[in-house]
């Protein structure tokens, strides 16, 4: 096994034993034995528990911030992008759950997690915020609104439909995200429309 693979293994082995247990009731032993590495190897790697934890956070900001969430070659069909962005986003928050999770237990206790984690909506809105502005500019967005209070209820939205199933999977809704997405962005574009 290489280091990068050692590396990934103690910590999706750390984030899965913080989700199930909490930070403090997870011990580098524990971590070291889940990730089948010794403990000598574990902190030849990390410093000390605190360390895995700040990797985690920073790994999945950095994720965010690579992944394909912002089109860099927008179509300019304000329904095509917002649904391409809405489903990005749904798939990236789905397959990095364990860190909500662990965002959500570790509350007031290790508030560095939900800090990291303010970076993706910040960059979100951001994005978000540029394409729009450029949509009106072009015409293909109406001047009527508040752009900034738009991109908000953008990410709501999304934001919503994804604590609604992460918090309780289909209890509150059996709507599939796709059916989700195609609805609720068709009106919301339509909203925006000149």
């Amino acid at each position: 096994m290489n280091q990068d693979e050692t590396k990934e293994r103690i910590l999706d082995a750390a984030i899965n034993l913080m989700c199930e247990k909490g930070f403090s009731s997870t011990s580098v032993r524990v971590i070291a034995a889940e990730a089948g590495v010794s403990e000598m190897t574990l902190f030849r790697k990390f410093k000390n528990k605190q360390a895995i934890l700040d990797e985690i956070t920073e790994k999945y900001t950095n994720t965010f911030s690579s992944s394909k969430i912002f089109a860099e070659d927008w179509t300019y069909d304000l329904e095509t992008d917002l649904k391409n962005l809405s489903r990005t986003y749904q798939d990236f928050m789905n397959k990095h759950k364990n860190i909500v999770r662990l965002a959500y237990k570790e509350s007031g206790a290790h508030d560095e997690i939900s800090e990291g984690l303010t970076e993706n909506p910040k960059l979100m809105r951001n994005h978000l915020s540029s394409y729009l502005n450029e949509m009106q500019k072009k015409g293909l967005v109406t001047n009527d609104l508040n752009m900034d209070e738009q991109v908000l209820n953008f990410m709501w939205m999304n934001l919503g439909h994804f604590s609604a199933q992460f918090i309780s999977g289909n209890q509150v809704t059996k709507l599939p995200t796709e059916s989700f997405i195609e609805s609720s962005i068709a009106l919301f574009a339509r909203g925006l429309r000149p």
